[in-house]
């Protein structure tokens, strides 16, 4: 076999979770993965019913779950796939990590050899996945007008609030950012809540996006649309003001200052714990939030709402095929499995993934239906998810259909590290020094600019 000790080594992390070993004999599919944050373990329930239809002698799939952070994860895989021999047939990819993949020839061009579930092979053009799947997650697996990866999950940037503290009605129509801190320090002015936002700030590719995203609902654009360059920094100008607003969030208080050291589950434990009015993060935090309510009082626990986040951008993950496989069609099989309609709907309604697949928004479950497929994977007692999910599930649509791409460069990676490093210290420095920190210093904004607009195109 041409696996090395360290694909054994990874197996046995997982091996007590995941799969049975695989034998010296066996046809043996290598799928790697980041952690499956649904808790449901539904990565490996679906690798486990492919496997179960391969038959005797046919090929098994074998989950290798990746630990640590996104970013020690994609380390992870590029460290495996650049010597020329992968030992991972199908790696689950980041989406803004699919040009440099790409790009180093280390996954393959999804063509005609890959087939949905139903057996209907695609025709091998840059449109092939675009009558499947949702028209910007396509967009986000394509690269010089070739599809390198299927879409396994979508991810877009949601706005999570205390409906208790808010009322009703929309809180973020029509609104920047600054105009929905405004309204949250109203409506919590007579309450006890210490900070009104809190998102992922920590060091590592979040950063970026929550850095992005504000800047976008602020009505700049700190990558220009079209042109691939970071925009210059000036003095009042939309991005300055966005950046700055950032600075003076966290120099009063109004970011919660443990933001600066968070990721997504960090986020979500201390808005559960009710630190923060509301909270930036993924679709599938909405499915926890509403379980983790229900067990709470009722007559004391929060409410909480979700609405599409002001500028957001598309996350995600993808199935893609390594370069060197030699199980591409079985491989190619599993991906086309992984990403039916059925699967999709498993990884939604049991899970709280956002899906990638046209149909699964159109064709929706009843609460019934719902709860009759998860019980098949082991999941019940999460009524008051179904309840909403339909609902939610229109809401993501349209901020999936409105969300921006991430930067479409091979070198995104270096780009997200100079800027995160560089923007980062500024914010600590706000934090620590307070109001005399800011407005930020817009000789080191453009220096910070000019760092990370090099590494955008990799110099």
């Amino acid at each position: 076999m041409r696996r090395t000790a360290r694909a054994a080594a990874a197996l046995a992390l997982v091996a007590a979770t995941a799969c049975t070993t695989p034998q010296a004999d066996d046809r043996v599919i290598y799928v790697a993965t980041g952690q499956d944050v649904s808790g449901n373990d539904l990565y490996l329930s679906l690798i486990q019913e492919w496997n179960a239809a391969q038959g005797p002698g046919g090929h098994r799939a074998y989950l290798v779950t990746l630990p640590g952070s996104a970013d020690q994860q994609y380390a992870e895989m590029v460290r495996d796939v650049q010597g020329g021999s992968p030992e991972y047939d199908v790696i689950n990819i980041d989406n803004q990590f699919t040009a440099m993949f790409a790009e180093a020839g280390w996954i393959q061009e999804i063509g005609s050899g890959w087939q949905e579930a139903d057996g209907a092979a695609r025709a091998a053009d840059g449109n092939a996945l675009t009558p499947v799947f949702r028209e910007e997650v396509s967009r986000s697996v394509t690269y010089q007008d070739r599809v390198y990866a299927v879409p396994f999950t979508a991810d877009v940037g949601m706005l999570y609030y205390r409906r208790d503290l808010v009322g009703p009605g929309t809180l973020t129509a029509g609104r920047s950012l600054s105009g929905i801190l405004a309204e949250l320090a109203e409506a919590t002015g007579d309450t006890d809540v210490e900070h009104l936002y809190i998102g992922q700030f920590a060091q590592y590719e979040g950063f970026t996006v929550n850095v992005m995203e504000i800047v976008a609902a602020e009505g700049g654009s700190l990558v220009l649309p079209g042109e691939q360059r970071l925009a210059d920094i000036h003095r009042n100008n939309a991005e300055h003001q966005a950046l700055n607003l950032i600075a003076e969030g966290f120099a009063d208080g109004t970011f919660h200052p443990a933001a600066l050291e968070s990721t997504e589950e960090e986020t979500y434990v201390r808005f559960l714990s009710g630190e923060a009015a509301a909270m930036r993060n993924w679709p599938l935090w909405y499915r926890r939030l509403l379980i983790a309510s229900t067990e709470q009082d009722s007559g004391h626990a929060p409410e909480y709402a979700v609405e599409a986040l002001p500028g957001a951008l598309l996350g995600g993950q993808s199935l893609a095929l390594t370069s060197g496989s030699p199980d591409e069609e079985a491989a190619l099989d599993l991906i086309g499995f992984l990403t039916g309609t059925r699967q999709q709907q498993v990884l939604f309604y049991c899970g709280g993934y956002a899906p990638t697949r046209q149909d699964v928004y159109v064709e929706k479950l009843s609460p019934e239906d719902a709860a009759q497929l998860c019980a098949e994977y082991g999941v019940t007692g999460e009524g008051a998810w179904h309840a909403e999910a339909n609902q939610f599930l229109d809401t993501v649509r349209l901020a999936v259909d409105d969300a921006q791409l991430r930067p479409v460069t091979p070198y995104y990676s270096q780009f997200s590290e100079e800027l995160s490093s560089g923007l980062r210290q500024l914010f600590l420095t706000a934090q620590y020094g307070g109001a005399a920190a800011v407005p930020l210093n817009t000789e080191r904004l453009e220096q910070i600019r000019t760092e990370a607009d090099n590494a955008l195109y990799g110099r």
